[in-house]
């Protein structure tokens, strides 16, 4: 907790939204630190457990609701910042989430499964559609590795505090991201598939035609999804779109 803490770099004018406090660990380290806390709990039996163990701090507001489905720009005033120990199974789509947010957060620092960060961090190679929807909003850090021991109970796996910091714009025009979304994400279901195969079956055009679409924005037919990097993803969107 001590080296997660001092990650953080928190500031007494910080703003923090936190993800899923549990029974409050690090909310209380956060509330003797910063501004405000908001923390955002979908578990009853945890927000009845918060309201006494954090009846000292009347800087901390607990939401019960689903973070997914909760604008979490709307707690803070501009700027504020995200934080927690998430459920691994929603790293995804909450990256997607927040990131999406009208007004973003300046800084997301949340624990994820280790696997998960080493891939969301990574270079081009073996990138997942996470990846790069995190790549298209801002730059991604893995700051450190916590293993699993450090939890009780402990968990399967390891897991490591990951860092975006979103950029101030998207890498596409945000009227653009559905339809890019929309584009890459059959990709991903095959990642494994060189790229003439998905495009020939998303697009129904022969093996050959696809290879010479590829060929023409540089881009070897013999790749795979995973391997693409942030500026190729973007030069075949375009490419694609523009027929």
């Amino acid at each position: 907790m001590e080296r997660i803490v001092a990650a953080l770099e928190l500031k007494t004018t910080d703003d923090i939204v936190e993800v899923g406090p549990g029974l409050g660990a690090l909310t209380v380290e956060l509330a003797s630190r910063v501004r405000a806390v908001v923390g955002i709990e979908i578990d009853p039996a945890c927000v009845r457990a918060l309201a006494l163990s954090l009846r000292d701090h009347p800087r901390v507001r607990i939401v019960e609701a689903n973070v997914l489905q909760t604008p979490v720009g709307d707690f803070l005033p501009a700027p504020y910042r995200v934080a927690g120990n998430i459920p691994y199974s929603l790293t995804g789509a909450l990256f997607t989430h927040l990131l999406e947010q009208p007004r973003a957060p300046e800084r997301i620092d949340v624990l994820v499964q280790q696997e998960v960060a080493e891939r969301i961090v990574a270079p081009p190679g073996g990138w997942s559609l996470a990846t790069l929807g995190v790549r298209v909003y801002g730059q991604p850090e893995l700051v450190l590795r916590v293993p699993h021991g450090a939890f009780f109970p402990p968990p399967r796996v390891d897991s490591a505090l990951v860092r975006i910091i979103p950029d101030p714009d998207p890498a596409f025009p945000r009227a653009e991201l559905p339809g890019f979304f929309r584009f890459v994400t059959p990709f991903f279901q095959a990642r494994r598939k060189q790229l003439p195969f998905v495009l020939s079956r998303k697009l129904g055009v022969s093996g050959a035609e696809a290879r010479a679409r590829l060929a023409v924005i540089d881009i070897d037919p013999a790749r795979r999804p995973e391997t693409l990097s942030l500026d190729e993803w973007r030069r075949f969107f375009k490419s694609e779109r523009g027929r």
